[in-house]
């Protein structure tokens, strides 16, 4: 399931940045639902292993408080299945998985961290 803020998306963005979160969404769901049993596997474990690599570099960045967010940047830019729901939950839809929202507590620290220019201080992220 996807829920969608329109009010924030429709109109009020440019449209090719929706196009692009919209499309990034449905090729994501489309791999969850395809008719392979092997595909679904292979697309929530790249997933699982790409939000726990990410996961690991944003916790590594916030402890040694040094340097830029830049190879985060760009480790997330080389994980397609992870910048896909990185996407879903920028523009505010929500992939529910299960009866619970996918990686959002992992997104929202690594997009909080991807977006800094530096570290943000101690106090903001406990670990």
């Amino acid at each position: 399931m996807i829920r969608e803020d329109v009010h924030n998306f429709e109109f009020g963005a440019p449209f090719i940045y929706v196009k692009y979160h919209r499309r990034s969404a449905v090729a994501f769901v489309t791999s969850l639902d395809d008719p392979s049993d092997h595909h679904r596997s292979v697309t929530i474990n790249l997933l699982t292993h790409q939000i726990s690599h990410l996961k690991h570099l944003t916790t590594t960045f916030l402890s040694t408080r040094e340097g830029t967010s830049l190879p985060l940047k760009r480790q997330l830019n080389l994980h397609m299945r992870a910048r896909q729901l990185a996407c879903i939950h920028t523009s505010n839809l929500h992939l529910i998985l299960k009866g619970k929202c996918v990686f959002l507590a992992h997104l929202k620290i690594i997009s909080e961290v991807t977006s800094a220019r530096s570290p943000p201080p101690y106090n903001d992220h406990p670990h």
